[in-house]
């Protein structure tokens, strides 16, 4: 009985590594850990499980059957549903299962080896059964499955329909799994449960107000027009409204202050800055716990859930502590500001009647020139100028200039000849390279004076 158990542990990669980890007790007991060791809050909760939580050992599933379901943004927009066939190997119920009688339902066979006076006894898995024990034959089944994408569905959605794999004996049925994969569109960018389409304008029609058509997901058609008196400036330079990545929190810095009148609702013994940053946005949020503010000081940091506002009203000089405050969301809000045609965008997944917004990315052309007596009236209709000069053009000492244009790009190329470094400017006159010894000579020498 120890060899056969011995064998059924060494022959197992897992459960020889939770041996090797715990030992038996880890084995009887399912094993277990401390915990996450990431968790630079586990001490100040309490966290952590004990070693031998008494995890059952889980009932084997056969292979979930995962396939990439293509839908457009239409689809995704307005709901539909498709019908999908698929293939499976199911058992054969005329057969039925039946107990392996080359291995009389052990799943392995023994074999005695004489080697000399020595007898041995060697186990190996069955054949005839692959070590299942059983014996039984399946067959081929074609099921239809109707694939339902709701309003909103999120790119990468999964749809799932449960034990509709293929079928095992001895393990439970897996899933047949469709992932949504949502298609580029011509006209519209999706970004969760927004919208967004590029449209070019005039600067008449920035300065004097546009009217867009638009021909909807669901098939509706849009006129979409500025206010009257609205101007169109154009998008900040460095701000990308479709770009997937999330905006780092810009944490304001506070040196030697403190807020020991808001409580801790968390501690961690480490005062790596960034590492507490991330923490703020992981560990904590998954504790349900909103940060506004941590203070660390020499040896730890604390963890304090409150408002902006809150902190900086409770801020107290505390040397050797620095106070990470949450910034002032109203900081960026102009920078980010465009035009959007409020609901308008992709209904919400949890609740189809709550729709995003449809945003106008819209790109200003620019007249390629104007006359002087046009540029002249436009003036007279425009706010004056923010550069007033104070220099006379008619002073001898002033240089006039007049811009062009010129790429940046090619500019450098040009002058990069002229700007390395080297010593070629100091090449000899004959251009051998030899100095006065000629080729191979000794060239010339420099000595300190």
């Amino acid at each position: 009985k120890e060899i056969a158990r011995a064998y059924e542990v060494l022959s197992d990669a897992e459960k020889r590594a939770t041996y090797d980890r715990f030992g038996e007790e880890g084995l009887e007991g399912g094993g277990g850990g401390g915990g996450d060791p990431s968790d630079i809050f586990e001490a100040f909760f309490g966290g952590g499980r004990g070693r031998g939580g008494g995890r059952t050992r889980r009932r084997q599933k056969t292979k979930d059957v995962v396939q990439p379901f293509k839908a457009t943004l239409e689809q995704m927009y307005n709901g539909t549903a498709k019908k999908m066939a698929i293939t499976r190997q199911v058992i054969d119920k005329k057969g039925g299962v039946q107990e392996c009688g080359d291995c009389d339902g052990r799943g392995v066979k023994i074999e005695v080896v004489r080697m000399g006076p020595m007898i041995q006894q060697m186990q190996s898995q069955c054949g005839a059964c692959g070590g299942n024990g059983k014996s039984f034959k399946t067959k081929q089944e074609r099921e239809v499955l109707e694939v339902h994408i709701q309003k909103g569905s999120p790119d990468g959605h999964k749809v799932q329909f449960r034990e509709m794999a293929d079928e095992h004996p001895d393990a439970d049925t897996g899933d047949v799994v469709f992932v949504l994969k949502q298609q580029e569109h011509a006209d519209f960018k999706r970004k969760g449960a927004d919208l967004f389409i590029e449209r070019r304008i005039s600067l008449v029609e920035a300065l004097c107000g546009f009217e867009i058509e638009l021909t909807h997901l669901d098939g509706r058609k849009l006129l979409i027009k500025s206010s009257p008196g609205e101007i169109v400036r154009p998008m900040a330079q460095g701000f990308d409204p479709l770009s997937n990545e999330e905006s780092k929190t810009d944490w304001e810095e506070i040196q030697d202050s403190d807020c020991p009148s808001i409580d801790n609702v968390a501690q961690a013994d480490t005062t790596d800055v960034e590492t507490l940053k991330k923490a703020c946005e992981t560990q904590l949020k998954r504790k349900g716990i909103d940060v506004g503010v941590f203070v660390v000081d020499e040896r730890r940091a604390y963890f304090k859930s409150c408002t902006r506002e809150e902190a900086l009203a409770a801020k107290k000089t505390r040397k050797g502590c620095t106070m990470y405050v949450l910034p002032d969301p109203e900081a960026k809000k102009s920078f980010r500001m465009m035009k959007a045609v409020k609901d308008e965008g992709m209904p919400t997944f949890k609740n189809p009647f709550v729709n995003g917004n449809l945003f106008l990315i819209l790109t200003i052309e620019f007249p390629e020139t104007l006359t002087p007596e046009n540029q002249r009236k436009i003036r007279s209709l425009l706010p004056p100028p923010l550069n007033m000069p104070t220099l006379k053009e008619d002073d001898p000492s002033v240089e006039i200039h007049k811009v062009t244009d010129i790429d940046p790009v090619q500019s450098a190329n040009a002058n990069k000849v002229n700007m390395s470094g080297g010593g070629e400017a100091y090449d000899d006159e004959d251009g051998g390279g030899g100095g006065h010894g000629g080729p191979g000579g000794g060239g010339a020498q420099c000595q300190q004076q």
